[in-house]
C-alpha cells in the first residue's frame, strides 16, 4: 500500500492519493530531482496478476510517450514500485471536463467550440501516429483555469495494425454513452469511431447530458445502435443550426456520411467559433434537469 510521503523511484515523494478506479490508483507527487509535481499511476495488485492487463499498461505508457503536445497529458516516466509498474504523468492542475459538468451543468457555446477545437487538435496528433484513443468523453479531458485542455488516458487506445494491441481489437471496449455503433457491433475501432465520441462530447457539453444513457451499460449500448441521437437543440432551442450539422455528422450511423477525419470537423467547428454574428448572441439555456444559463 502506497501512503502520503513513501518515496517511488527513488525520487518521487508521495503526497496524497488523487483518486483510484479503473486498474490503477492515481497519486500526487513531487519530483525530488526536477523540483516539480507529477501524477503517478499505478497499476492495481490484482490487475497485476494477469499479463493483458500488464501489457495494456505498458502500452499506454508507450503510445503516451509518443506525443509533445500542449493538448496531451505528457508522459515523463515508466519504472516499477514494489513489483508494480507505474507511470509517471504530469500534474495538470485544475479538473475534468466530468468534473465542471458535474456541477456547471453545461458550457456557453464559446466555451464548448474552444474545447472542442483544441480536442481536434489533440486527435488529430493521435491519429497521426495511427492510434485510436477509444476512450474520448470528458472524464478523459482535463480542462485548466486559462481554458486549455489536455487529452489523458490511453489505457484501452490500440494501435492500427500493430501485434501490440492483445486483441483489443476484438473487444467491445470503451464507456457505453460514448460508444460508436459499429463498435457495440463488433467492427474494429477506427479513427471515425474516435469521431463518434467526439461529437457525443461536443452534444453533453452544450446540453449537460449524454444522448443515450441509463443504469445498464448493455442497454445504452443497444440504444446506439437502434436509436438516432436526438438534436441538441431539442434541449436548448436557441443553439444555431450549425451545431446540430456538426454533431450529426459526427454521429451518423453511415460511417460513409460521418467525418472521415477530425481535421473535417474541426474546420467547420473553427468556422462557427469565428462567426461573429453567432458567437456574441447569448443563449439562455432550459435543462431537463432545472434552470441554467449558456452565455
Amino acid at each position: 500500500m502506497i501512503r502520503a510521503n513513501d518515496v517511488i523511484g527513488y525520487r518521487y515523494k508521495v503526497i496524497a492519493e488523487l483518486g483510484s478506479g479503473g486498474m490503477s490508483d492515481v497519486y500526487e507527487a513531487r519530483d525530488v530531482i526536477f523540483k516539480r509535481e507529477v501524477a503517478i499511476k499505478v497499476i492495481k495488485y490484482e490487475y497485476a496478476k494477469k499479463i493483458e492487463n500488464l501489457i495494456r499498461f505498458q502500452n499506454e505508457a508507450r503510445f503516451s510517450a509518443a506525443f509533445n503536445h500542449p493538448n496531451i497529458v505528457k508522459i515523463y516516466d515508466y519504472g516499477e514500485y514494489n513489483n508494480l509498474p507505474y507511470i509517471v504523468n504530469e500534474f495538470v492542475k485544475g479538473q475534468t471536463l466530468r468534473e465542471i459538468l458535474d456541477y456547471k451543468r453545461c458550457f456557453s457555446l464559446n466555451e464548448s467550440c474552444s474545447i472542442m477545437l483544441q480536442l481536434c487538435d489533440a486527435v488529430i496528433a493521435v491519429h497521426s501516429k495511427n492510434i485510436v484513443h477509444r476512450d474520448i468523453k470528458p472524464q478523459n479531458i482535463y480542462y485548466a483555469s486559462d481554458g486549455q485542455i489536455k487529452l489523458g488516458d490511453f489505457g484501452i487506445s490500440v494501435l492500427i495494425g500493430s501485434d501490440l494491441n492483445v486483441n483489443e481489437n476484438k473487444k467491445v471496449m470503451g464507456t457505453a454513452q460514448y460508444l460508436a455503433t459499429e463498435l457495440v457491433l463488433g467492427e474494429k475501432p477506427s479513427f471515425q469511431s474516435d469521431i463518434y465520441a467526439m461529437g457525443i462530447t461536443f452534444f453533453e457539453l452544450l446540453s449537460g447530458r449524454v444522448p443515450f444513457d441509463g443504469k445498464d451499460p448493455h442497454e445504452v449500448a443497444i440504444m446506439q445502435v437502434e436509436k438516432e441521437v436526438p438534436s441538441p437543440l431539442t434541449i436548448n432551442p436557441d443553439l444555431p443550426k450549425e451545431v446540430e450539422y456538426i454533431i450529426f455528422k459526427a454521429v451518423n450511423k453511415d460511417l460513409n456520411e460521418r467525418y472521415h477525419t477530425v481535421s473535417e470537423m474541426r474546420k467547420d467547428i473553427l468556422s462557427l467559433y469565428k462567426n461573429k454574428k453567432i458567437m456574441k448572441k447569448k443563449y439562455f439555456f432550459f435543462s431537463l434537469f432545472g434552470i441554467g444559463r449558456n452565455s
